[in-house]
């Protein structure tokens, strides 16, 4: 069009640190809010270190307290910059898989997400998400994150957000399409930077085209700083006793452990 506007804008799409939770290699969702471990809040200090020479505009989390502590290691380098919160960048709802060791269901679905495509396949239990639902949510907050930003001049926006939803805005953005969700794996703390053009007219329209400039990059934590935990490395090494692991948040709020009992043969 004529009178378009072409606004470049730099995301940096940011996965938050380790937590218990992670180190378990157990689920977590929208419900299972864990604050960052010791090795997650050294991920963090990495994240925020990666950008105290690189021009940050806006900061923007999910409202999980372990993104919020993540975002917050970046504004650290630059306590000028607005730092908020959005719930539709929450994670995934994982239903009755959160809290729940990986092996025991988890790697199943995801299975069925990434190598089967089923991207309209709900997790199990009361609440849980799809990847299409999740995406429903995500992507028009991402469109509005893009459109403020745009308008504001902002071109460089820092989203902290979690594993699941990142690789659904990446697939989504990138491809126009959840079938490439699997390979858009995020190891924690993983940077991810795409180009995004915001495209304007005098109506105040706006669409999205985007290229990515990194994917998954953890060049910015030296080895001793990353998660050594996996969900692939589970399904290597089952082991009973930790699929009888249990997150729970209880009657007082308070996210617990607990150990389930072994099913009778």
């Amino acid at each position: 069009m004529s009178d378009a506007a072409i606004e470049q804008v730099t995301l940096y799409l940011i996965r938050h640190g380790e937590t218990k939770v992670n180190r378990r290699n157990c689920v977590q969702g929208k419900r299972i809010d864990p604050p960052l471990n010791e090795r997650g809040r050294r991920q963090a200090e990495c994240v925020g270190r990666q950008f105290q020479d690189i021009k940050v505009d806006w900061i923007v989390t999910s409202a999980a307290q372990r993104a919020i502590e993540t975002g917050s290691a970046v504004s650290t380098h630059h306590p000028g910059v607005p730092l908020d919160s959005f719930p539709a960048l929450n994670e995934l709802e994982f239903g009755d898989l959160e809290g729940r060791h990986v092996t025991t269901g988890y790697n199943d679905l995801v299975v069925k997400w990434d190598t089967d495509h089923c991207a309209d396949l709900t997790a199990p239990g009361a609440g849980s998400e799809s990847p299409t639902a999740c995406a429903q949510r995500a992507m028009p907050c991402i469109q509005d994150i893009v459109e403020i930003a745009a308008a504001k001049g902002w071109r460089h926006v820092c989203i902290v957000a979690h594993s699941r939803l990142i690789q659904i805005v990446l697939a989504a953005m990138l491809d126009g399409s959840l079938q490439t969700m699997g390979k858009y794996k995020q190891k924690k703390a993983a940077i991810n930077t795409i180009k995004v053009s915001a495209v304007g007219d005098a109506a105040g329209q706006w669409g999205v085209s985007a290229v990515a400039l990194k994917v998954n990059s953890v060049e910015h934590m030296p080895n001793g700083v990353l998660s050594r935990v996996s969900s692939a490395g589970a399904m290597a090494n089952r082991s009973q006793k930790d699929e009888l692991v249990c997150f729970e948040v209880d009657s007082r709020g308070v996210l617990v452990l607990r150990y389930l009992s072994a099913s009778p043969h």
